[in-house]
């Protein structure tokens, strides 16, 4: 057992990634003749597969420096429950239970391998399978990398033919692409251009409605759900796409517009998520890529809406050509993600979960779903934020999910900011020549 320097992704000085909330989890619906025993072959064949389910990460005190330990293939411990009929609750009911009490679920990053199955049976053709992961180890590209990966080889199982699934790049590799990056002329310029862009910034933050005291926050954070029906959702990518432009633009450009009508800001650095896998060879490969990047968003002399979408798109744009791991940046600018100090602000970070792509190949009987929840529910283990998701959910509908803290925020204030943000996403996909309607600065 050879042991390798960790990614940036996985250094952890204050210890929050390595928090047992910090994981992933994935719950499908199985219905149709199931073979536990091809089953259990396909999930140790997986970690067999994908060495990331099966490292160590050790950390010296400081949480900054440590080593991956590659250990060999190991099973997986695949829990089977028969599920009793619950009078007044139906399977699919019984199911998004089942979703709810994985979200709740902790697991040690020191748990090997970092996949934990459990199977819930109605009966011999009707099944709900519960996946979790420790975040360290995975991110929400690798739970489509890992449903595609089960699916192949339990087929290959059943039927005796060889799956043509490719040969993972280990993750490994990518902790040594990483590090000679750092120390490339490409780096350098990225190094230059946050440098010059993030001078002056602060990270963007929105109000409370009360002062946020970490010592008295609720148990858990309250979420509020936006939603946008497919067709709508069809009609607002045209419109964008007419521009050479995302929905991910027109999201970030309603945002923009809605923090200048909240507080009159017109200078605003976000956070953001990002795959974080630098180049296609990586697609394929189950371990922590995500990344966090900042985008400056500096809009004051856009006069429509198109102009606010347009320079949403070259920020966002520049920052990723410009990505780099958040610690070098806040290297650069170490006072960055640091409290304001102002207890009645809280800072703001974004999420649009996109599917990975070539993931449709999922079944591996008669049907395999993923459960969907009729709401999100709250999904950050940090609090003291505001955080914004975009996701489409089975089915195509939208969904805007807005992470609050209850004790400091009202849940008119958040249902109010969200209907403003689709009112405002509706109508720059319909009309994008408007002018920008600026108001004066008012409380939340």
């Amino acid at each position: 057992m050879d042991l390798y320097p960790m990614s940036s992704r996985q250094k952890d000085p204050m210890g929050l990634s390595r928090s047992p909330q910090h994981v992933v989890g994935l719950v499908l619906r199985i219905k149709g003749e199931l073979r536990v025993d091809a089953l259990q072959a396909a999930l140790d064949e997986v970690v067999e597969r994908q060495e990331a389910l099966r490292t160590r990460l050790d950390y010296d005190e400081s949480g900054m420096l440590g080593s991956l330990e590659v250990l060999p293939p190991m099973p997986v411990a695949l829990a089977v429950h028969e599920v009793a009929e619950t009078p007044g609750r139906s399977r699919d009911e019984i199911a998004v239970d089942l979703l709810t009490a994985l979200n709740q679920e902790t697991m040690p990053f020191t748990e090997l391998p970092s996949l934990r199955a459990n199977l819930y049976r109605f009966d011999e053709h009707d099944a709900v399978l519960t996946l979790l992961s420790h975040h360290l180890f995975g991110d929400g590209w690798s739970a489509g990398i890992l449903r595609r990966e089960i699916a192949a080889c339990y087929r290959a199982q059943v039927t005796g033919v060889p799956h043509t699934l490719p040969t993972p790049v280990p993750y490994r590799e990518f902790t040594a692409w990483e590090q000679d990056f750092l120390r490339s002329e490409r780096a350098e310029v990225a190094r230059r251009y946050w440098k010059e862009k993030l001078a002056g910034a602060a990270m963007c933050t929105m109000p409370t409605d009360r002062p946020y005291n970490p010592e008295t926050q609720a148990p858990r954070s309250a979420v509020r759900n936006f939603e946008i029906d497919p067709d709508t959702l069809a009609t607002i990518t045209a419109s964008a796409a007419k521009h050479r432009c995302s929905v991910w633009h027109v999201f970030l450009a309603a945002y923009m517009v809605l923090m200048e009508r909240i507080s009159g800001q017109t200078d605003l650095t976000v956070l953001t998520v990002n795959n974080g896998r630098p180049a296609r060879e990586y697609y394929d490969t189950i371990g922590f890529f995500a990344n966090l990047v900042p985008v400056r968003l500096e809009f004051d002399d856009c006069r429509s809406f198109l102009d606010v979408m347009l320079r949403a798109r070259k920020a966002s744009a520049e920052a990723q050509q410009h990505q780099l791991p958040l610690e070098s940046i806040l290297q650069m600018y170490p006072g960055l993600m640091m409290p304001s100090g102002d207890p009645m602000a809280l800072p703001a970070g974004f999420n649009y979960i996109s599917s990975p792509a070539d993931h449709e190949d999922t079944d591996f009987t008669t049907s395999v779903e993923p459960v969907t929840p009729p709401e999100e529910e709250p999904a950050s283990f940090r609090r003291g934020a505001y955080i914004w998701t975009f996701l489409v959910v089975p089915g195509g509908d939208f969904r805007c999910v807005v992470e609050y803290e209850p004790e400091s925020v009202d849940a008119e204030t958040v249902e109010r900011w969200g209907s403003e943000f689709i009112d405002l996403v509706l109508a720059m996909a319909g009309q994008p020549d408007q002018a920008w309607d600026r108001r004066q600065p008012r409380s939340a």
